[in-house]
C-alpha cells in the first residue's frame, strides 16, 4: 500500500515539474508559498505547544510538497 502511494507521489510530483513555467504550475507555487508565509506568522504568534506543533506542520507540510514539485534546476 505504501508503495502505491509513494509511486502516486512520485507521478504527480513529476507531472507538477513538466508544467513548470505554465499558469497552473505558477498558481500552486504561489499557494504553497503563501501557505508556508501564514504557518510562519501562526508560529510567531502561538503560545502553547499544540499552536505551535500545528503552525510547525503546516510549514513543513507546505515546504515538502514545494520541493516535491520544484525542478532540480530551478531557480
Amino acid at each position: 500500500m505504501k508503495t502505491d502511494i509513494r509511486v502516486r507521489r512520485a507521478d504527480a510530483a513529476c507531472a507538477l515539474q513538466k508544467a513548470h513555467g505554465q499558469g497552473l504550475y505558477t498558481d500552486l507555487t504561489d499557494l504553497l508559498e503563501a501557505e508556508i508565509a501564514e504557518a510562519q506568522e501562526e508560529l510567531e504568534s502561538a503560545s502553547g505547544n499544540i499552536a505551535i506543533w500545528r503552525a510547525q506542520g503546516r510549514a513543513a507540510g507546505a515546504r515538502n510538497l514545494l520541493a516535491a514539485i520544484t525542478p532540480r534546476n530551478a531557480g
